[in-house]
This record gives C-alpha cells, sequence and structure tokens, in this order.
C-alpha cells in the first residue's frame, strides 16, 4: 500500500495538485479570517481591490505565460535563455507601465475615489512588481513540469499572507491599510524566495533578442485578451453589483467564488499539466493526438469534479456558515446557481486551451469577448429589472452554455472531436489512475 501511495504522488499531476491544494487551503483560511475582521462594507471594498489586481496580474499572465510553455519546453538552453530573457524584458516594461498608470490615476482622478482608494490605487502598481519574480518562476517551472517547486512558492506567499493577518489581530491592528500592507509582504517575501533559489533565471533578460520578443509578444497579444476577458467576467460582476447595489453585495456575491475553490483546484491542477501535452502534440502536427489529449483531460476533470459539485450543493448553508458567518447566508441560491454551471467549466476551459495550443488564440479570444459583452449586457439588465445578486449568478450561466457551444463549434471545425469521446475517454482515464494506484498496492501487499 505505502508503495501505491507513493507512487500515486510522485507525479506531475499530484504535485500540480497540491501546487493549487495550499493556495486555495491558505486563501480559504485568510478569507474566513478577513470575512470576520472586518466589516460587510469593508470586505467589499477588499473584494473589489483584489479583483483589481487580479485583473492586471491576468493581464500579465495571459501574455507571457502560454507563450513561455510554447516556445521554452523542449528547446535548446540557448533558445531557452533567448526565450526567459525576452519574456523578463516584457514583462518589466508592462510592470513599470502598471506602476506609472497607477500613480497617474492617483493625481488624474483623486477626487472621483474615496480615502480607501486613494491607498489602494497608489499600491496598485508596486503590488504587480512585488509579484513579479513569484509569477514569472512559476511560469518557467511549469514549462520545465517542476510542479512540486511551484508548492513552496504557494506555501511562502499564501502562508505568510496567513500568519500576518494573525499578528495583525493578536496586535489588534486590522485595517485595510494594514490588510494591504500584508498582502504586499506576502508577495515581495515569495519573490525573494524565488529569487534567492534561482528560479527566475532574471540574469537571462541580457540573452533576449529582438526577434525572440517579438515572436513572444506577437503570440501572447492574442491569449491577452482571450485570458482579460475571461478575467473580466468576475470582475464585471463585482462592478456591475459595487455600482447599482452597494459594496454589501460584493461582499454577499464573494463567498460562491470561494465555493468554487474547490472545483479550480482540480481544473486549474489539469490545466497546467494539459499545456505542454497539448503543445507537444500540435507542435508535430499531431492533430489527432491534440484531439485524444483534449477528450481525455475534458472527461476526466468533468468526472472528478462531479462528486465535489454534489457535496457542495448539499452541504451550502453549513459551508457558508463555516467560511464566513450566518450574515452571509443570503449567498446560498448564489452558491448553487453557480455550481450547476460548474458542471461545463471543464469544457470550457479546455476550449480555451486547446484552441491556443493549435494556434487559434483568436477564435478563443472572439469566444471569451462575447462571453463578457453578453455578461455584462445581462448583468445590467437583469440587476435593472430585478435589483437581486442571484440574476447575476444566473447571467454567468447563460455565459458558461454560449461559450461551449460557441468554441466547441470552431474547435470541432479543426479538430475531429466528439462529445461522446470526452466521456468515454474520460472514464478510461479515471480508472487507469484507479487501476494503477490498486495495482501498486497489491504489488505491495504481495511482497
Amino acid at each position: 500500500m505505502a508503495f501505491g501511495f507513493l507512487a500515486a504522488i510522485r507525479n506531475r499531476h499530484f504535485h500540480s495538485l497540491m501546487g493549487n491544494v495550499v493556495m486555495a487551503f491558505f486563501n480559504v483560511l485568510s478569507f474566513s479570517l478577513l470575512v470576520r475582521l472586518l466589516s460587510l462594507n469593508a470586505f467589499g471594498e477588499w473584494v473589489t481591490f483584489i479583483g483589481t489586481y487580479n485583473l492586471l496580474d491576468q493581464i500579465r499572465t495571459a501574455l507571457l505565460q502560454t507563450g513561455l510553455i510554447k516556445f521554452y519546453a523542449g528547446v535548446d538552453e540557448t533558445t531557452g535563455r533567448r526565450v526567459i530573457g525576452a519574456g523578463w524584458y516584457i514583462s518589466l516594461l508592462l510592470t513599470l507601465s502598471y506602476i506609472t498608470l497607477s500613480f497617474l490615476a492617483y493625481f488624474v482622478a483623486y477626487r472621483w475615489f474615496n480615502p480607501t482608494w486613494h491607498l489602494f490605487i497608489c499600491w496598485l502598481g508596486m503590488l504587480t512588481l512585488f509579484s513579479l519574480p513569484m509569477n514569472f518562476a512559476t511560469w518557467i517551472l511549469q514549462a520545465e513540469h517542476r510542479f512540486e517547486k511551484i508548492i513552496w512558492i504557494r506555501l511562502m506567499q499564501n502562508g505568510s499572507f496567513l500568519v500576518l493577518l494573525g499578528v495583525l489581530y493578536l496586535t489588534k491592528l486590522v485595517s485595510l491599510p494594514n490588510v494591504l500592507y500584508a498582502y504586499c509582504a506576502s508577495m515581495a517575501l515569495a519573490s525573494i524566495y524565488c529569487l534567492l533559489r534561482k528560479w527566475t533565471m532574471i540574469r537571462s533578460v541580457f540573452f533576449r533578442t529582438k526577434e525572440q520578443a517579438r515572436e513572444l509578444f506577437n503570440f501572447g497579444k492574442h491569449i491577452v485578451g482571450s485570458m482579460a476577458s475571461s478575467s473580466l467576467l468576475n470582475y464585471s460582476d463585482t462592478l456591475v453589483i459595487r455600482t447599482l447595489l452597494n459594496p454589501a453585495a460584493v461582499a454577499i456575491y464573494s463567498i460562491p467564488q470561494k465555493f468554487m475553490e474547490v472545483i479550480e483546484i482540480i481544473l486549474r491542477s489539469f490545466v497546467a499539466t494539459a499545456q505542454p501535452t497539448l503543445s507537444s502534440a500540435a507542435n508535430r502536427n499531431d492533430y489527432t493526438g491534440v484531439a485524444r489529449a483534449f477528450a481525455k483531460y475534458t472527461g476526466t476533470v468533468s468526472l472528478l469534479i462531479t462528486p465535489f459539485i454534489i457535496g457542495l450543493l448539499i452541504f451550502t448553508q453549513p459551508l457558508i456558515i463555516i467560511l464566513a458567518k450566518s450574515t452571509y447566508l443570503d449567498a446560498t441560491d448564489i452558491v448553487r446557481i453557480i455550481l450547476f454551471s460548474a458542471i461545463l467549466w471543464p469544457i470550457d476551459r479546455f476550449i480555451g486551451v486547446t484552441l491556443d495550443m493549435i494556434n487559434l488564440p483568436n477564435v478563443n479570444f472572439y469566444k471569451n469577448f462575447l462571453k463578457l459583452i453578453l455578461n455584462v449586457a445581462c448583468d445590467i439588465l437583469f440587476v435593472w429589472i430585478y435589483t437581486d445578486i442571484r440574476s447575476v449568478a444566473f447571467a454567468s450561466l447563460l455565459n458558461v452554455i454560449f461559450a461551449v457551444v460557441f468554441g466547441y463549434y470552431f474547435l470541432k471545425k479543426h479538430l475531429d472531436v466528439h462529445l461522446r469521446d470526452i466521456w468515454t475517454l474520460g472514464w478510461q482515464e479515471c480508472k487507469r489512475l484507479l487501476a494503477k494506484v490498486r495495482g501498486k498496492a497489491m504489488v505491495a501487499d504481495k511482497a
């Protein structure tokens, strides 16, 4: 049994999963602590700020992460240095532009923001700088399939933030500014750790070439639109709710997003390991292999998340009380609506990843952009008519259905994929993984 267990944990899927588990575990703990320490309105403002930072970070990630994996994985050392150097050059320019824009926004739009956001905007650009080495290291480690190292990065950042929140609580210094400083410090600590471990390869910036930087940028600019549009979905929900309702409603709507961490853990883990696999098959022009990998990953993840969705649906209210407190029970219906939509998340996500890997990021962009437009329109219309945040969740369900239909139509035009293969190959993969663990366990028992 021991050998079976060790075999199960010594693979990239498990390491990728553990990295996301660590991140989600500490995120939920810090989230639960902040819900109890901050007022409803203050917590709503914090959620809006984190959403703004995540949007900027996602744009940077979209521009570079997939391109680094595509052009760095499996190449010779010289080419690899040039790719990483080009990535550092682009990311530094983009991060410096964030810092400049945040200070410009502070001075130009000062009168339109409240005192809390005066502080937030000043630190927004700096936060993207503090997180850059940490993020860049995770992209490189993902391309190299060294997911076990990413676990330590997640542990350093999320763990230090939780510890700093604990210190603020014990010293009775909890406030929005201090929470912000603690978050920035956790990012800086994780980045320093990555620099000391030499996982960032920052010196490669001296090996950059204009040609490599141009190639990386041209590839990434299409994915920026896709990922930014996708990231704007949740952010647009937050902005519509805050504008048409109030910050307290934003706090309520943040609850289902934490519930979805369970689903996202599995989804992000398999997407991280699927990207290099899909990219390698696409680079060999093995489109049969791409189609098979798409169906296998989509089916496997869909089957894995189904029990979690059922469990979350059954225990929604007790889990809300554990995660937050009874004040947030108004989020019950919102959580359940979004859980139903999560059934379609795997096929939507893997359609997007596959389109990117077969050099069709423009189609993925159109999918996500139309999804965003539909989301904003439905959010505004439904909230205006019903004045109820549950209508925002229903709009999200409609968007996922649209994205799956739209994306699958275009994917099928370029790949020989069938819906039945998703179930068949996913079920076979789940049985194979279970048999592998059981088989090794039986061998160990006999020995």
